[in-house]
C-alpha cells in the first residue's frame, strides 16, 4: 500500500460585527470546494493525516487581523502574524512551520482583529495551503 498526497487550498473566512473594539476574537470558517458551504469546525478523516504548510492572503485585509489554528477545540497549534504581512506577492512572508491534524482532528480557527472596527461589520478572507495524506 501507497501512501498518497493531495494539495488543496481552503479558504478561511472571519466576520467582525460593528463597532467592535480592537482584540477581540471569533471564529473563522473554512471552505474546502466553493461547491460546499464553510464550516466553523473541520474533521480530518479517519483515514488521512494533514499537514497545514503555508498562510497567505491575496490582499491587504481590513481589519489586519491574527489567526489561532486549533486543534480538538483545545489545543492551540499555532498563531500567525498579523496577516497583512502575509500577502501572496510579498517574498519575505513568513511561512508557517508545518501543522499537522491527524485522523479524526478537529481543525477550528480564532481570527483576533488588530483594530476597532468602524460603523460597519468587516470581513477578512486569507487561503490555507493543506497537504492531504491518506
Amino acid at each position: 500500500m501507497s501512501v498518497k498526497q493531495v494539495e488543496l487550498t481552503a479558504v478561511i473566512s472571519a466576520t467582525f460585527a460593528a463597532n467592535l473594539p480592537a482584540n477581540n476574537k471569533v471564529y473563522a470558517t473554512i471552505q474546502l470546494d466553493p461547491a460546499l458551504p464553510a464550516v466553523g469546525q473541520l474533521q480530518v478523516p479517519v483515514a488521512e493525516a494533514w499537514v497545514v504548510d503555508d498562510l497567505f492572503v491575496a490582499a491587504s485585509q481590513t481589519p489586519d487581523t491574527m489567526l489561532e489554528f486549533f486543534r480538538n477545540l483545545v489545543e492551540s497549534k499555532f498563531k500567525s502574524a498579523p496577516i497583512n504581512g502575509l500577502i501572496v506577492t510579498n517574498v519575505a512572508r513568513p511561512k508557517p512551520a508545518p501543522v499537522l491534524f491527524r485522523g479524526a482532528d478537529i481543525i477550528s480557527i480564532v481570527a483576533q482583529n488588530l483594530a476597532a472596527i468602524g460603523a460597519s461589520a468587516a470581513t477578512i478572507t486569507a487561503y490555507m495551503r493543506i497537504r492531504k495524506f491518506y
